[in-house]
């Protein structure tokens, strides 16, 4: 099957979700679009057609895709084009992120040709999996785009692609929300970077000082942006819990390919 074009859709906190669906798309020929969903502006004004090839990845947020995410992917038009679906994960599981992408993917308009799941530096809980992805993970990242690139190359066109079996159920599993909430620390000059660049609104353009602990995921987006240090979570109850998953989920876990 001919390649038309390469587009990377993500919706990234931390920044590794962004950088792992990159890498694949760097082997898979590069690529042609970048779309970042995470910001609450975000829109994939954009119409896929066959032949065309979207990587989406997006982060497990206790099992589940983030919902802005959904929100987002479910606008896009795919028109038939393949989908390659791409989860980070903190260590844990991911539940049923993957099969929630999917039906997200799929309810677009896309159809899914290979979906895989790779381990990242936990963002909220930091003690978890640091370093992650290393080169064991690189390498399967690689392996994995190197697998994709394959089938859609032997495949006569997008409905011959044979479709991929996710794990997952359904329904989801409920998402648990989220125990921490961002907020502003020394540092803050008010310059509005965390508002813009955060998927819930949940930070106030004209005051970024306050944040909105019912919209807050905890995605760290903001924490990352920020240049100046001005957002973090602090306090006892979260250091005892980054201490606490740090133990419990200390064994590794590796790479999940669906193909």
């Amino acid at each position: 099957m001919e390649t038309k074009s390469i587009a990377s859709v993500f919706f990234t906190g931390a920044g590794t979700t962004k950088e792992v669906v990159a890498r694949i798309c760097d082997k898979l020929g590069g690529c042609d679009r970048r779309f970042d969903i995470t910001p609450h502006a975000s829109s994939v004004d954009y119409a896929f057609n066959p032949g065309d090839i979207a990587v989406i990845g997006v982060p497990s947020y206790g099992g589940r895709v983030p919902a802005p995410a959904v929100e987002k992917i479910e606008a896009c038009q795919g028109n038939g084009a393949l989908a390659v679906l791409v989860v980070t994960y903190g260590n844990r599981a991911i539940d049923d992120t993957l099969i929630e992408l999917a039906d997200a993917a799929e309810r677009a308009g896309f159809v899914v040709a290979a979906a895989g799941a790779f381990v990242a530096h936990h963002s909220l809980m930091t003690d978890v999996a640091l370093d992650r992805p290393d080169e064991r993970d690189r390498a399967d990242i690689d392996d994995f785009a190197d697998r994709v690139f394959r089938k859609v190359e032997q495949a006569a066109n997008a409905e011959s692609v044979d479709r991929v079996e996710l794990p997952g159920k359904r329904p989801y599993k409920e998402f648990g929300g989220v125990s921490f909430t961002v907020k502003t620390v020394g540092g803050c000059t008010s310059c509005g970077i965390c508002a813009r660049v955060c998927p819930t609104g949940a930070i106030p353009e004209e005051n970024p000082s306050l944040t909105d602990a019912s919209r807050c995921i905890a995605c760290m987006r903001c924490v990352h942006e920020c240049r100046l240090g001005g957002r973090a979570i602090k306090g006892l109850a979260y250091w005892v819990a980054k201490r606490k998953f740090a133990r419990k989920l200390s064994s590794r876990q590796g790479s999940l390919m669906y193909l």
